[in-house]
């Protein structure tokens, strides 16, 4: 009897340790289970359809190109200016002096007898264009510049060149003048606009052409019968 309750008393105590043990590893399976791990969170997250804000993606700063001023000399951007103009191709336009001189008058009050710039008369502004560019010396009036010159066809113009007209009732007059550029156009200093450019193709100044000359420099040719 005493074998039997001590034999039933070893079941008891042998069942006992095993439930112990088997609550254990449940209570260590719950507390890994309740412990907060990247895994587990990515997971309640995708369950949860929670998203975390985006971080901006990280932008380079946008290059700063500093431009160097356009360096370009004067007479170069008044070459530029007078092609415009003349709407013909820069390139032509080799004479910078000579541009820059014309700017330089340009829009000059158109005034007989006058030579500054203040009022000039056309004779006076292709007097003074000729000593200034050229470096030579021609008649004060329009009719004695004319005589000054030798005589050349409309097909040899080149710059430098001048260009007579009657603007007069009077036959055969010369009463203005202006300075030969470039395709048929010219610079003069007219009564109406002053210091100008005009084409000898416009109607007003094609009826009055009376003829073009060129200024010899004595001093280069020896002869008085070359060209510039």
């Amino acid at each position: 009897m005493r074998l039997f309750i001590y034999f039933i008393m070893l079941l008891v105590f042998f069942s006992s340790c095993r439930s112990t043990r088997s609550g254990a590893k449940s209570k260590e399976a719950s507390v890994r289970i309740s412990t907060p791990g990247r895994t587990d969170n990515a997971n309640a997250l995708n369950n949860n359809d929670e998203q975390l804000p985006e971080m901006p993606e990280r932008r380079s700063a946008p290059k700063i190109i500093f431009l160097t001023p356009f360096n370009i000399e004067r007479g170069d951007l008044v070459q530029f200016k007078y092609a415009i103009k003349m709407n013909i191709e820069v390139e032509k336009l080799i004479n910078a002096d000579l541009y820059s001189f014309i700017d330089n008058w340009w829009g000059t009050p158109y005034r007989m007898g006058g030579s500054t710039q203040k009022g000039v008369d056309c004779s006076a502004f292709t007097q003074t264009l000729m000593s200034a560019i050229y470096n030579l010396s021609v008649p004060r009036t329009a009719v004695a510049q004319k005589g000054y010159c030798i005589p050349i066809d409309f097909n040899e113009l080149k710059e430098g060149d001048m260009v007579f007209f009657n603007t007069s009732r009077r036959a055969n007059a010369i009463t203005h003048v202006g300075i030969y550029l470039q395709d048929d156009q010219f610079v003069h200093a007219s009564s109406s606009s002053g210091v100008m450019i005009s084409s000898l193709h416009e109607t007003y100044w094609s009826k009055r052409f009376k003829g073009a000359g060129r200024v010899i420099d004595e001093k280069i040719t020896g002869t008085g019968t070359g060209s510039r």
